[in-house]
């Protein structure tokens, strides 16, 4: 591996001219090391690289490639970039739950600044250690707190099953009362939950702005959060994964006194929710 890494280093100051100059070099320059790791490099090793579009443009993030190109671009899900970047404001407080490795997390502690703080929920130890490793590295404006646990219904500080994905670390989810994440085909492993609404009666902040994606689990997060949303409704936006999830919000959340948009993609799910209070307008 030590051999591997100074092969890199020497790839890296060939072609470093060419990752400085135009658009269209840079583009070659990601090709050629994308290629040259998946020859090179063992597989799930990690590299150290600089978003290059989006939320979290200019922020570091070490990342498994080429698996994790995706991030390295920046154009991950662009339709909740767009939404973070025009609902949140300088000092709110957001929950990102299912941070995966912090990618939403970083871009939102930028928008929302020193006067700001965000909360990244993320039940998969190694996802978990990760979200550390690139805060200390970027060193965001806003407090970024991470919560290694899994958020789930009413049951403080009770362990549930989680099924890791087995390729993708993000399609994790847990794995109990009748919800199964959709992709994941990994290991069980035992994590952490605790409910929003237990969260916040902890002492802590209360969100403007709450984003969801585990995944399957959705339905799960939500109904742990019932006085959060009854009382306070902050703006949320869901990724929903199956037709009974939908069923069940669009019941649910109106009754909160939420209306709601969809954003329904060909093949159905998963599909996005933009949910506020009714009084609210965009």
């Amino acid at each position: 591996m030590r051999r591997a890494g100074y092969r890199f280093l020497r790839t890296m100051r060939a072609m470093l001219p060419m990752a400085q100059s135009s658009a269209t070099s840079r583009n070659l320059f990601r090709a050629r090391l994308l290629r040259w790791t998946r020859t090179n490099l063992v597989p799930r090793s990690k590299v150290w690289v600089q978003v290059e579009h989006g939320l979290a443009e200019g922020l570091w993030m070490r990342l498994h490639l080429p698996e994790e190109t995706f991030l390295w671009r920046g154009d991950h899900e662009p339709d909740v970039q767009a939404l973070l970047a025009k609902f949140l404001k300088p000092g709110s407080i957001a929950y990102d739950v299912g941070s995966y490795v912090g990618f939403f997390a970083l871009g939102m502690a930028r928008v929302v600044g020193r006067e700001g703080r965000v909360f990244a929920f993320e039940p998969d130890p190694e996802n978990a250690a990760r979200i550390r490793e690139h805060i200390a590295k970027n060193s965001p404006a806003a407090q970024v707190q991470v919560v290694e646990a899994a958020v789930w219904r009413a049951a403080a500080e009770r362990k549930v099953p989680y099924r890791r994905g087995r390729q993708a670390r993000s399609q994790g989810g847990v794995e109990a009362d009748g919800l199964k994440p959709v992709l994941a085909s990994g290991e069980h492993i035992l994590v952490p939950s605790i409910s929003l609404d237990d969260f916040i009666a902890c002492g802590n902040p209360v969100p403007q702005l709450l984003k969801i994606d585990v995944e399957g689990g959705e339905t799960a997060v939500l109904a742990g959060a019932e006085r959060l949303l009854s009382v306070h409704k902050p703006l949320i936006i869901c990724e929903v994964h199956h037709a009974e999830a939908a069923r069940w919000i669009a019941e649910w959340l109106p009754a909160r006194g939420y209306c709601m948009d969809w954003m329904i993609p060909a093949e159905q799910f998963p599909r996005r929710l933009l949910a506020r209070a009714q009084s609210s307008s965009a």
